[in-house]
C-alpha cells in the first residue's frame, strides 16, 4: 500500500517547504501532506556559493518528506478490494461483507457507513 500511495503522490513543493497531494479516485477531491520547511531555505537565498550543497540537502529533506507524506496518506486512503482504485476515507464504505467505495458499493447494492463522516 505505501508504495501504490507513493506512486500517486503528487508533488505541491516549492523552494521553501515541502508538501504533497494525493486526489481521491472516487470524488476527485485532494488531500495534502503537512507542509515541511526547509531547513535551509532561508540561507540558500542568501548563500549562492553553497548552491550545489544546498540543492543535495533539498533533495534528501524532500525524499524524507514524500516518504512521511505517504505514511500520512496510509491513514486517509484505501485501496478498494473491487476496483482497485485508491479512495480517500469520505469515499470508503464499511459493509458488511467486505469494505468498498461507494461506487462499488453502489454498484453492488452494498449499505454502509463511511470510514470517515
Amino acid at each position: 500500500m505505501t508504495e501504490l500511495l507513493l506512486s500517486h503522490l503528487e508533488d505541491c513543493s516549492t523552494p521553501q517547504y515541502f508538501c504533497f497531494a494525493i486526489r481521491c479516485e472516487e470524488c476527485g477531491e485532494y488531500w495534502y501532506s503537512v507542509t515541511t520547511p526547509f531547513t535551509k531555505a532561508n540561507a540558500a537565498a542568501e548563500n549562492r556559493s553553497k548552491k550545489e550543497l544546498y540543492e543535495a540537502l533539498y533533495q534528501r529533506e524532500k525524499e524524507r518528506a514524500r516518504k512521511a507524506a505517504g505514511q500520512e496518506g496510509k491513514e486517509r486512503f484505501s485501496l478498494c478490494p473491487i476496483c482497485h482504485r485508491l479512495i480517500c476515507d469520505s469515499c470508503f464504505l464499511i459493509c458488511e461483507e467486505m469494505d468498498m467505495c461507494r461506487a462499488c458499493a453502489k454498484r453492488l447494492k452494498e449499505d454502509g457507513e463511511p470510514v470517515n463522516r
